[in-house]
């Protein structure tokens, strides 16, 4: 079965002890060394979680008894340079369609095998994902609003992310309940959603946004990868996982470093580039998680 952040309990307890870590260290820790830890955190850890996407079609590819995958791989690097088109030509339209499908992206991988109603999960993972977005671009509005206005030159008013964020909270709660979602859960979700709430407000965009992506996106993120690729028969799958991601997760971070050496950007323009280089990776990515989840349970069913 894929994992998200609670099908493996024994996670959650430790997981929110690095949360409530995390939002001391947001509290004391001076502006440099929360950007240093979150670089770090998302170049490591969150690129590598996206950098086996080629594996997983290849084999969803054999699941589905294709001996050509090409198909697919054309595909996957379509969207990516289409991505980067994007954000090039019409960046407002780009910046949009990137916190969409990652707020689709984080709800599948934080709620999947947790919804039953398979029929129509899209309005619910969408809604707690634009939760998450919602909170931490209300709780970090200047910093939210310099590089969105940097990128697209659009200037949102807070009222604008509050109102996000009450919507898609209400949203959200309306869905648990129809569902019937447990108690225990809920409960746990609140918990963690307060914690998240004063990670956000107590520590910079990129430290808030860092934290949450490595810890309660990217480590599940890569469980459910491993089980999907290797299953349980393989020993070392995840030392054989990285083996597997070291190419792609190098080549990635030699094109941000490469681009960051050449193209000569004020310094208050960074931030916008990195995020944009995560959309441009995140597109992708996005897809073939849902291709895999979709033929998880279809093997399932």
């Amino acid at each position: 079965m894929l994992t998200n952040s609670f099908t493996v309990p024994k996670y959650f307890i430790p997981f929110i002890g690095i949360t409530l870590l995390g939002i001391c260290f947001g509290f004391l820790g001076s502006e440099q060394a929360q950007n240093t830890l979150s670089i770090l955190g998302i170049l490591s850890i969150g690129i590598l979680h996206g950098a086996n996407d080629l594996k997983i079609i290849a084999k969803k590819s054999s699941q589905q008894k294709k001996e050509n995958s090409l198909p697919f791989f054309v595909l996957y690097i379509g969207v990516v340079f289409l991505g980067i088109a994007v954000f090039y030509f019409i960046p407002a339209i780009a910046l949009l369609c990137f916190v969409l499908v990652s707020c689709y992206h984080f709800g599948e991988q934080h709620w999947n095998k947790r919804f039953r109603n398979r029929s129509n999960p899209f309005i619910f993972f969408s809604l707690y994902g634009a939760l998450i977005f919602m909170m931490l671009f209300a709780l970090q509005y200047e910093a939210t609003v310099k590089i969105i206005f940097q990128i697209t030159a659009v200037d949102l008013p807070h009222s604008f992310f509050w109102l996000g964020s009450i919507i898609s909270f209400f949203g959200f709660c309306l869905c648990a309940f129809m569902e019937k979602i447990p108690l225990k859960v809920i409960l746990m979700e609140f918990l963690l959603l307060g914690l998240l709430a004063l990670l956000f407000l107590y520590s910079n965009l990129l430290f808030g946004f860092g934290l949450y992506f490595v810890l309660w996106h990217s480590f599940p993120s890569l469980q459910s990868q491993i089980q999907y690729i290797y299953g349980s028969e393989i020993k070392n799958s995840t030392l054989q996982y990285i083996k597997s991601a070291l190419w792609y997760w190098m080549l990635a971070l030699l094109g941000l470093f490469l681009f960051y050496s050449y193209v000569n950007l004020p310094q208050e323009y960074l931030l916008s580039l990195f995020f944009s280089f995560l959309a441009a990776i995140t597109f992708p990515h996005a897809l073939v998680m849902g291709l895999m989840f979709q033929s998880k349970e279809s093997n399932a069913g």
